[in-house]
């Protein structure tokens, strides 16, 4: 039932969707079936796809970088009260802060290269990580640790076996939010160079007919939710004391 009502919601807006670039022509809004053949031609197209290929390393480099500071630094916030005091304003402050914002300043930095947009990228998913991992680790029970620490259990045991398991979903979860953000952040530091995935939308903005460049901006939603949908079926496989449970209640 709720996939046919998934379907019927998606059928819908095609139908309107459809309905309305007819209306307005392609000059203003391209319609779904000129969309869809722009989308054929783009899969077609090699040098297309790989220049989209591409474009994804610097926004899967710098994905990797934010979980590795971020994932440790929540955490960290989450079981120390003088390290959540220190940090949390500025993960705060930068969280609310447009990364379109400080690019310029980006740029100064590091060029427009390919660093550009595995910065861009790090400073637009990391605070969001960091949030995530901070939530769980602060929520973790302090009757589990005692437990364990009154079996003998060292610092290290005691986060292997009690620590990590209560927060692995979210970690997952995190690296869900953050996954999405990089996927945006990388088309909007490519739109600025005018380079990659990025290049490839400006280049389309400048045809008459919108065809081409909605086909481009559907094909990044599909990488986005393939990647996200990626994600939650590895949170299912290795969590899956998870499924239907409490997020908060280790194995």
């Amino acid at each position: 039932m709720t996939l046919l009502l998934r379907l019927t919601g998606v059928a819908l807006f095609l139908l309107i969707w459809e309905i309305a670039g007819r209306h307005w022509g392609d000059s203003l809004l391209a319609p779904p079936s000129s969309v869809a053949v722009e989308l054929v031609a783009l899969a077609g197209d090699a040098a297309a796809l790989t220049t989209i290929w591409v474009s994804l390393a610097p926004a899967l480099v710098g994905f990797v970088i934010a979980c590795c500071i971020g994932m440790p630094l929540g955490a960290l916030m989450g079981r120390s009260p003088v390290w959540n005091a220190l940090i949390h304003p500025w993960v705060s402050l930068f969280v609310v802060t447009s990364v379109a914002a400080i690019v310029p300043i980006l740029i100064l930095l590091v060029g427009t290269g390919w660093w550009f947009v595995v910065a861009v990228v790090v400073l637009s998913s990391v605070w969001y990580v960091t949030l995530t991992t901070y939530q769980s680790a602060v929520r973790i029970d302090r009757r589990w640790l005692d437990v364990g620490r009154s079996f003998g259990a060292s610092r290290l045991q005691a986060f292997r076996t009690i620590m990590l398991p209560a927060l692995f979903p979210y970690l997952l979860a995190g690296a869900r939010i953050g996954l999405v953000h990089a996927i945006r952040s990388m088309v909007l530091a490519q739109l600025f160079i005018v380079s990659g995935i990025g290049g490839m939308l400006n280049e389309a903005s400048m045809d008459i007919s919108t065809a081409r460049m909605l086909a481009l901006l559907v094909a990044i939603m599909g990488i986005g939710l393939l990647a996200n949908h990626g994600l939650g079926r590895l949170a299912d496989g290795l969590a899956p004391w998870q499924t239907g449970g409490s997020a908060s209640t280790p194995p």
